[in-house]
């Protein structure tokens, strides 16, 4: 009995310091990708900057979401492919509000998660230019891209190669939008 005790403790010790062993060389090995920075990059800064738009409760005009999610590709060629999907708060728009999501809307959302603004003017809805091509491609530029061994031209290039799709879903099914894009064009169609 004695002996099984001290044979089953030293397999158990052996078994521990192989795995610490095992883990520690795995994590050597592992080299990331530009590729995987790049993704990861856009995964924090839609993660940090997804409550821009379900707590926007600014003057009340803007829509309201009760929840934001997204996805992001990359494909073999360096084509970036962003889905947002805003789900309009259904207590609101299936009770209280009558409202059918218009294309501004989509350009409202990407603009508040990429620039923390509008874009439009909140009682027209009428462009008010605060978000331009230029603005959208410095923000993304600077969060996003802010590696050193990046030269402009192929930070310029993989942003030019970025898609957006904006989901806008409805309570109601037969009211939901999409809208797409690149994640740098001022207007989204």
């Amino acid at each position: 009995m004695e002996i099984c005790k001290k044979i089953v403790l030293f397999s158990i010790l052996i078994f521990f310091s192989l795995i610490q062993y095992t883990k520690a060389n795995n994590l050597k090995d592992i080299k990331p990708t530009i590729k995987d920075l790049i993704l990861m990059k856009y995964e924090i800064f839609f993660l940090k900057n997804q409550s821009r738009v379900i707590n926007s409760r600014k003057t009340g005009l803007m829509v309201r979401y009760q929840s934001i999610n997204y996805e992001i590709k990359i494909d073999d060629d360096a084509n970036t492919k962003v889905i947002i999907n805003s789900i309009m708060d259904k207590n609101r728009y299936l009770k209280k509000k009558k409202y059918k999501p218009k294309i501004t809307d989509c350009n409202i959302v990407r603009n508040k998660i990429v620039t923390d603004k509008f874009g439009y003017n909140p009682l027209t809805l009428k462009q008010n230019y605060s978000v331009t091509e230029e603005v959208l491609f410095e923000y993304i530029k600077n969060n996003i891209f802010n590696f050193q061994n990046l030269k402009d031209d192929e930070i310029e290039r993989l942003i030019n190669k970025t898609s957006v799709t904006v989901n806008i879903i409805h309570p109601i099914s037969k009211f939901n939008l999409t809208c797409s894009g690149k994640l740098s064009d001022a207007q989204l169609y």
